[in-house]
């Protein structure tokens, strides 16, 4: 069962998550761990290449780690930041987990 932290809105009133942001929450978590094993599948391919290879490979252990830790929970994904998510934002400039996603799909692309 989600343990999602109740929600406060501008006048103090406490409430406790609804059913649809838990079921939410339970998406993005899923969908940051399967976009964490794919990060962590191109490092591994990538860890024993040339010394480029190697540095990306360690760019993108890295941020496995942290887009693990910002989400893959439903408590960790509720309240996740937009910085911290590997989703496109029309106009942006792509998060650093966006990047690291780009990047292993391009490897394993190939």
């Amino acid at each position: 069962m989600t343990n999602l932290p109740t929600r406060v809105d501008w006048h103090g009133n406490e409430r406790p998550p609804s059913p649809m942001e838990m079921v939410r929450a339970e998406g993005v978590a899923a969908r940051i761990r399967r976009e964490v094993a794919e990060i962590r599948t191109a490092a591994e391919q990538l860890a024993g290449g040339n010394p480029f290879d190697a540095a990306v490979a360690e760019f993108l252990t890295v941020q496995a780690t942290v887009l693990e830790r910002a989400g893959s929970t439903a408590e960790r994904a509720a309240s996740m930041r937009q910085h911290e998510d590997t989703l496109e934002q029309p106009g942006m400039f792509p998060s650093q987990a966006r990047s690291a996603l780009l990047i292993a799909r391009a490897h394993v692309g190939k």
